[in-house]
């Protein structure tokens, strides 16, 4: 039996390039892949009295519009996977911080491995807003490969 792989993704080159790296170089035949999302939802619903104050039906459209895209995302991976018959599974995650999600998902659903791309933030940048990726090397109970993107 193969052992169940986590990916995450996000929409970026880097989460691309991890994606494609896996494929390419760790994924063994009776592995199962575990898209991993964490959904964020950046909708400004302004202050009071200001002109930013969004309608109910302003949020909607905006939290579904994110859906969409994000349908559209895991669409694209998954249609890889089908085609080259590798047995997967789209995970939804939800929360405030993407690496608590991505640890979160891994333990829920038995990942044995958690791969992941890097967007290589300074160190004044990735010092104060964090590191998804260190996040998740210094939390999760699994092996974690974090790929980066050779500069070009």
């Amino acid at each position: 039996m193969g052992k169940k792989q986590l990916i995450a993704i996000d929409g970026s080159d880097q989460a691309q390039y991890a994606f494609d790296w896996y494929l390419e170089n760790f994924h063994r035949d009776g592995d199962t892949v575990l898209l991993a999302h964490c959904a964020e939802y950046n909708i400004n619903m302004g202050l009071p009295g200001t002109h930013d104050v969004k309608t109910i039906n302003e949020i909607c459209d905006a939290v579904k519009k994110r859906n969409d895209e994000i349908g559209n995302l895991t669409d694209g991976f998954m249609n890889v996977l089908r085609q080259k018959k590798i047995e997967s599974k789209v995970v939804h995650l939800s929360g405030e911080k993407p690496g608590e999600c991505i640890v979160s998902a891994a333990e829920k659903e038995g990942a044995d491995h958690i791969i992941m791309g890097t967007r290589g933030l300074g160190k004044i940048r990735r010092t104060l807003l964090g590191s998804v990726s260190e996040y998740v090397i210094h939390h999760a109970h699994v092996p974690v490969s974090v790929i980066r993107k050779r500069q070009d």
